[in-house]
C-alpha cells in the first residue's frame, strides 16, 4: 500500500513536469513561427535625375578706361614690340582710352579677370568697363536617390537555405567552375583590349588638325556676318576703323571654323568671319 502511494506521487511530479516542458515548447515554436512570418525591409536605392537652368549675366561689350591698355595672350602674357599683336592693317601692344570691343567670353587667368575679344587677344578687367550685357543660360542636372522597401525574412532564409545547397558541391566542381570563370573573364579582357585599341585607332585616324592662322589670297576679301550676310558700307565692320573688306596678303588669327548655309567660314573674332575661299590656311595644330 505504501509503495502504492509513492508510486502515484512520482508519476505525479513526472506528469507535471512533462505539461511544463510541452508548454514551453508551443511557446518557443509560436516565437519562431512569428519571427519567420515578420517582413524585413531590404533597402534598394533608385536615382532619379534632376534639371535645373540658371541664367546669368555675362559682359557683351567693354570699352577701354585707360590711356593705353596692354593686350594680352591667353597665358597672362603681354604682347611685345618684338612679337606684337598683329590683326588686319593694326599692329600694336595697347589699345587707346574709348576704343569699344565686343566681348566672347569671360575668363580667368592666373586668378584675375580677363575679356576675350577674339583673335587671340584679351583685355583685362582692370583696364575697361562693361557697357553692354547679355543673358546666358546654364543647365545642371542632379540626381536624387529614392528608397524602396522590398524583401523578407522567407526569402533570406530561402536564399540562406541555397548558399547551404550550394557549399555542398564537391571541390572538384568548384575548382572546374572557377577555371571556366577564369578564362571567360580573361576572354573578355582579351575583347575589349581589342576593341579599345581598335577604337583608339579609329579616333586618332579621324581627328583632323584645327585651323589656327589663315592668309587672305584675293585681291578683296569681304567680312562676313555670322548669318553669312556681308558687312556693307552703311553698317560696316568696326575694329580699329571702318571696312566691309580686308585685301590680298593680310593674315588672321582664327578662333573656330564654322559652316554657314554648307560653306566653310573661318571665325577672326569680335563678329567677324572669312569665306575659306577667299584665304589660305597657314597654321594648324
Amino acid at each position: 500500500m505504501y509503495n502504492r502511494v509513492n508510486d502515484k506521487k512520482h508519476d505525479s511530479k513526472e506528469g507535471l513536469e512533462l505539461m511544463k516542458f510541452t508548454k514551453k515548447l508551443a511557446f518557443a515554436s509560436a516565437s519562431l513561427a512569428l519571427t519567420l512570418a515578420t517582413p524585413v525591409s531590404l533597402a534598394a536605392s533608385n536615382a532619379v535625375s534632376f534639371a535645373a537652368t540658371k541664367t546669368t549675366t555675362q559682359a557683351a561689350k567693354i570699352q577701354v578706361t585707360k590711356k593705353n591698355a596692354p593686350i594680352y595672350h591667353k597665358d597672362g602674357t603681354k604682347f611685345t614690340k618684338k612679337s606684337p599683336y598683329v590683326y588686319e592693317n593694326y599692329s600694336g601692344i595697347k589699345m587707346g582710352k574709348g576704343s569699344q570691343l565686343n566681348v566672347i567670353k569671360t575668363v580667368t587667368i592666373k586668378g584675375a579677370k580677363y575679356y576675350y575679344i577674339g583673335n587671340s587677344a584679351y583685355l583685362k578687367a582692370s583696364d575697361v568697363k562693361v557697357i553692354a550685357t547679355k543673358k546666358v543660360k546654364t543647365t545642371t542636372s542632379t540626381k536624387k536617390t529614392t528608397t524602396k522597401k522590398t524583401g523578407s525574412t522567407k526569402k533570406t532564409a530561402k536564399k540562406t537555405s541555397s548558399i547551404k545547397k550550394a557549399a555542398k558541391k564537391t571541390s572538384s566542381t568548384k575548382k572546374t567552375t572557377k577555371k571556366t570563370s577564369s578564362t571567360k573573364k580573361t576572354a573578355k579582357k582579351t575583347s575589349l583590349t581589342k576593341k579599345t585599341s581598335s577604337k583608339s585607332t579609329k579616333t586618332t585616324a579621324k581627328k583632323a588638325k584645327t585651323v589656327t592662322k589663315v592668309t587672305v589670297t584675293k585681291k578683296i576679301a569681304y567680312y562676313y556676318r555670322k548669318d553669312g550676310s556681308k558687312y556693307t558700307k552703311k553698317n560696316p565692320y568696326i575694329y580699329q576703323g571702318k571696312n566691309t573688306h580686308t585685301a590680298k596678303g593680310y593674315t588672321f588669327n582664327v578662333s573656330k571654323t564654322v559652316k554657314i548655309k554648307g560653306a566653310t567660314y573661318y571665325y577672326i573674332g569680335n563678329n567677324a568671319y572669312l569665306k575659306a575661299t577667299d584665304v589660305k590656311v597657314t597654321a594648324t595644330k
